[in-house]
């Protein structure tokens, strides 16, 4: 009896030390590992999903995604994002697919990746959104 209650605290310790590992690696390192290609036609199918709360998680996803891999093709899902935006009917996620299919576009890495929070991410995309003004609207008006 004494065994297995050794064995079950044994294999608890492990499978928290396993969890903690995993969420202690840096979402560059998480996301690095998935194939690319694969990994499109899963945003694009969230994308499309009836669900808003998918749809809205998607793209935060992506604007995640864009920060760490600014170098990769993403005009596919601007189209999809730009089909978002136009007919969804709630304006949150409209805009954001907006903003989304622009940063995809025009964006680069964001300059704190610490603002990519499981339950805030509102941030993400008002860093974002504040990057495609600097890059618009100010650097014109300094020239």
């Amino acid at each position: 009896m004494k065994s297995r209650t050794v064995l079950g605290i044994a294999a608890i310790v492990v499978a928290l030390s396993v969890a903690v590992t995993a969420h202690a690696q840096p979402d560059e390192a998480r996301y690095a590992k998935y194939d690319f290609q694969k990994l499109m036609r899963a945003f694009d199918s969230s994308l499309r999903s009836n669900i808003p709360g998918i749809v809205e998680s998607t793209i935060y996803n992506l604007v995640e995604y864009k920060s760490f891999f600014p170098d990769r093709e993403y005009s596919r899902l601007v189209q999809t994002l730009s089909d978002v935006a136009r007919s969804s009917a709630d304006s949150t996620i409209a805009y954001k697919a907006s903003l989304a299919g622009m940063y995809l576009s025009y964006g680069a890495r964001l300059d704190d990746a610490s603002v990519f929070t499981p339950y805030n991410h509102e941030t993400a995309f008002k860093v974002a959104a504040d990057q495609l003004v600097k890059k618009f609207l100010l650097s014109r008006s300094s020239e």
